[in-house]
Formats: structure tokens, C-alpha cells, sequence
């Protein structure tokens, strides 16, 4: 607005500038030499002031009358933007509308808003977008995959409706029509990381461990994911296959599969369970004690313990103790190499050395609940029920060791079904921790001794009974000259 102003008072100051050099005395005389009308007039004189004031009105006076012939020209056009506009703003608030009633879960007022938002947009595509997203917000995945479906037809909002699509169809649980999605989308893209994601998940959901290792492997090659994740991840399918072989009598197959499973990740320790179960199987028991002491330095593993053990059935304690020492020599004083020594004296009939190195370790960390287990047997084997029973309770609320899989001594040392190798390819896959999916799940731990046949504990004690005193080095230096059976033993 500024500049025009500037404009306008900088002509008046030019005008006015020509008027006063002019002055009143200069005059222009028009004169005809025609001899008919109209071209014949009489002579016309004027002075030059007023001739430029005339000429400067019929400028002003054309340029007004243009601009009011283009202001009535460019109306109608103005008047349909204006309008375009509010029906635009109302579209928008619509969406809005629809967006939040979905947050809250209104899904009939999210419906309705959908509904006006195609009917003001003029776009049908837009109108589905907003019905789904509407409709996921609310977790009405029917919904959602109707309106992904009719987004199918569009080119332009056909992988929207693909992702959408088998993402719904994830959620609500249609495996197979979340794979048939997805699989279609990344064989059109295999850049969408999201078709790659969305795939591997329904692929492992579904049980299909083949499948999803060839589509991990493709994933890799697009640089969706990292190598070591990859392998990670890699392992436990191939463990998982190795396993299902082997139940129904593969067992070529289910060797060859662990075995390829421990190159990508030699520290996971059911891969190496399988292993050597199969060589073992076979007569191969120095390949599968090789195999077994070897993951044991790398990751000590009570399932890898149980495992070597379980090659050498029948042996004499003698015999099984200088095993036992040859099987922790790389590292004695690892924790777990001294939860094995604690295992082998209970099982020995040795309690009070059992008692004496679980005190070393209950000194160092906080009971958990297979350290009450641990000392719950001791006691039971020192002849003193009620301290055992104490134990037992404390270990029905103390903290579980989330890698321990609360092992039947006479029993698989990885007893894992379908839904626990689908957890373990996330949980191991993704962060390297073995984890075992009954603690995942929260399931009642169980004790691990033969005479206990596994019983699940109750979730907690009873209120006359009192937790036993947790620094359980005290007790021992009462319990060194006890002897199980003693009367005085407590």
C-alpha cells in the first residue's frame, strides 16, 4: 500500500513541476483546413496547463474504467474461490473432527465426519484415508480394511491402501491375508521397509520359518536391516526349523540346520542343545561334547550343562565330578559354573558344601527365585522341611533370572513351542538376550529337581510364615557339623 501512495504523491509532484514551467502564457491552437464537417471546425485555443490537465483526467479516467471492467470481469471467479474456500475450511475441520472422534473411539461420529469430508473434498480417496485412519484409531480393523480395500483401484493410493491393508490385517489377527499384503507390495518395492517389516512379522507369526528366512534374507540385501540382527535373527529361525525337524524324525535335516544356525550365532545355546542331541543321537558324543564346551566358554548356559551331562548317562559321582571340573575349567568362579557345582553336590548327597558355596553367592546379589529353589533343596536334604518350605514361598515372589528356563534335570533342556521360537526371534533376534519365553510370559516358575516332578509354586506365602533370613552365610556356620537326619539340624 506504501508504494503506491509514494507513487501517486511522487506524479501529483511531477505534474505539478510541468504545470509551473509551463506557466499561463504558453497556448496550443488547433486549426482545421477542411472544408466540410466534421473535419472542418472552428480554430481551437487552449492553454498548455489546461491541455495537460485535461490529458492527465483522461488517463486517470481510463485507467478507472479499465479497472472496473476487469473487477467486474474476474468477479464470478472471486465469488467460486470464495466459496471453494469455505467449503475447503469446512472440509478441514471435518477431517479434524473425524481424526479426533477416532482418537476417542466414537467411531459412529468418526463415521459421519468421513462421510462429509467426501462430500466437501470432492475426493473419494481422501474421504477413505480418513475413514481408516479414523477407523485404526477406534481399533476397528473391519472397517479400516474396507476402506483400505476400495483404495486398492487408485493408482495413485494403491501402496497406501497395500501398507494400510496389511497392517489391518495384522492386527486383527488374518495372518495369511497380512502376508498376501505385504508380500505383494515388497515384490513391487523392495525399498519399503515398511512391506519388509510388515512380512516378516506375519511370516513369523504364522509359524512359516522358511519363508521368513528367505524374505530376512532379501530384507539384508535391501539394507533394511543390520548384519548382526540379521544373524541373530537368522539363527533362531534355522534353530526353530532344526527343532521341528526333529520332532517329527528328521533328524539329517535338523542337525544340518543347527549346525548352519551356530555359524551365524555359536552363543545360542538351544541351537547347540539340538546339535548335539542329533550327534549324540548318532554316537557322536566327543563332537557334541566339543560342541557343548565350547558354548559353554563362550555363554555358560544351564541347558548346556544339562546337555554334556546327558552324554555320559549312568556315570559314578567320582566320575561326573572330575567331568564337572574338566566342563567349568575356563572359568570356575562364572555364576553359572558354580550353580552347576551347587546342582552336582545336592545331587551327590553333599549339602553343606551345596550350602556353603550358595552362601558365597547369596553374600555378592539379592536371593532370586532359583537361588530359593536352590537353597530350599539343600535344606530339604539337611532334614529341615519348614525351612525349606520358607524358601520355596520366598521364591514364589523374588525376582526370576529371566534367562533361566527352570530346566527338568530329566527333561529337554529347551522345551520350546511355536509361540516361544516366534517370541525368541524379536527377543534374541533383536537385542542378543536370551530370554526364555515362560518368564515372558510370567508363567509360574517350576523347581527344577526330580523329586519336586516339576510342581508350579503358589504365587505367594502364607501369612503366618515368615521369609527366611536372606543372608543365608549365618546359618551355615550352625549348619557345618549338621548332618541330614541330625535331630539338631535346622
Amino acid at each position: 500500500m506504501t508504494k503506491y501512495i509514494i507513487t501517486f504523491l511522487l506524479f501529483v509532484a511531477i505534474l505539478a513541476g510541468a504545470l509551473l514551467y509551463i506557466g499561463d502564457d504558453a497556448m496550443l491552437t488547433l486549426s482545421s483546413s477542411g472544408a466540410k464537417w466534421p473535419i472542418a471546425f472552428p480554430d481551437l485555443e487552449m492553454s498548455w496547463q489546461a491541455v495537460i490537465f485535461l490529458g492527465t483526467l483522461l488517463m486517470i479516467g481510463t485507467i478507472t474504467l479499465w479497472s472496473l471492467l476487469l473487477w467486474i470481469w474476474r468477479l464470478p471467479r472471486r465469488l467460486k474461490s470464495g466459496v471453494g474456500m469455505r467449503k475447503r475450511n469446512r472440509a478441514i475441520d471435518a477431517m479434524e473432527e473425524a481424526l479426533i472422534a477416532g482418537a476417542e473411539g466414537d467411531m459412529d461420529r468418526a463415521r459421519k465426519a468421513s462421510a462429509r469430508v467426501r462430500d466437501l473434498a470432492g475426493s473419494t480417496d481422501l474421504g477413505h484415508i480418513i475413514s481408516a485412519t479414523a477407523a485404526e484409531a477406534c481399533g476397528d480393523q473391519e472397517q479400516a480394511i474396507i476402506h483400505y480395500s476400495a483404495m486398492l483401484d487408485s493408482p495413485k493410493t494403491r501402496p497406501t491402501a497395500q501398507r494400510g491393508l496389511a497392517q489391518a490385517k495384522l492386527a486383527k489377527g488374518d495372518l495369511p491375508g497380512a502376508v498376501e499384503a505385504a508380500r505383494e507390495a515388497f515384490d513391487q518395492n523392495v525399498q519399503a521397509r515398511w512391506a519388509f517389516d510388515t512380512l516378516f512379522k506375519a511370516l513369523v507369526a504364522d509359524y512359516r520359518w522358511t519363508e521368513a528366512r528367505d524374505v530376512l534374507e532379501k530384507g539384508r540385501a535391501a539394507k533394511h536391516i543390520s548384519g548382526v540382527v540379521f544373524n541373530r535373527r537368522r539363527a533362531v529361525l534355522l534353530t526353530a526349523e532344526a527343532d521341528y525337524w526333529m520332532d517329527h524324525g528328521q533328524h539329517d535335516k535338523s542337525l544340518e540346520l543347527s549346525q548352519a544356525a551356530l555359524k551365524d550365532a555359536s552363543d545360542f545355546a538351544p541351537a547347540v542343545a539340538i546339535a548335539a542331541y542329533e550327534l549324540a543321537r548318532t554316537g557322536g558324543q566327543k563332537k557334541a561334547a566339543s560342541l557343548l564346551e565350547k558354548a559353554w566358554k563362550t555363554a555358560p548356559h544351564p541347558a548346556i550343562s544339562l546337555a554334556y551331562f546327558d552324554l555320559y548317562p549312568g556315570e559314578s559321582d567320582a566320575t561326573r565330578s572330575k567331568r564337572l571340573e574338566r566342563f567349568i575349567a575356563s572359568d570356575p568362579e562364572d555364576r553359572e559354573a558354580r550353580l552347576l557345582m551347587i546342582s552336582h553336590d545336592l545331587r551327590s548327597g553333599r549339602p553343606v558344601d551345596a550350602l556353603s558355596l550358595l552362601a558365597q553367592i547369596l553374600d555378592e546379589e539379592e536371593p532370586t527365585a532359583r537361588l530359593c529353589l536352590l537353597a530350599a533343596e539343600a535344606e530339604r536334604a539337611l532334614g529341615n522341611p519348614t525351612d525349606a518350605g520358607m524358601w520355596t514361598e520366598r521364591a514364589a515372589t523374588a525376582p526370576h533370572e529371566r534367562d533361566w528356563s527352570d530346566l527338568d534335570p530329566e527333561g529337554p533342556g529347551f522345551a520350546y513351542e511355536s509361540q516361544d521360537w516366534r517370541r525368541l526371534v524379536f527377543s534374541f533376534g533383536d537385542t542378543g538376550e536370551l530370554v526364555h519365553p515362560r518368564a515372558e510370559r510370567q508363567d509360574a516358575i517350576r523347581r527344577p529337581t526330580p523329586e519336586a516332578k516339576l510342581e508350579p509354586l503358589r504365587l505367594a506365602a502364607p501369612e503366618d510364615e515368615a521369609a527366611p533370613d536372606g543372608d543365608l552365610a549365618r546359618r551355615f556356620d550352625d549348619l557345618m557339623d549338621a548332618q541330614p537326619g541330625d535331630k539338631d539340624a535346622e
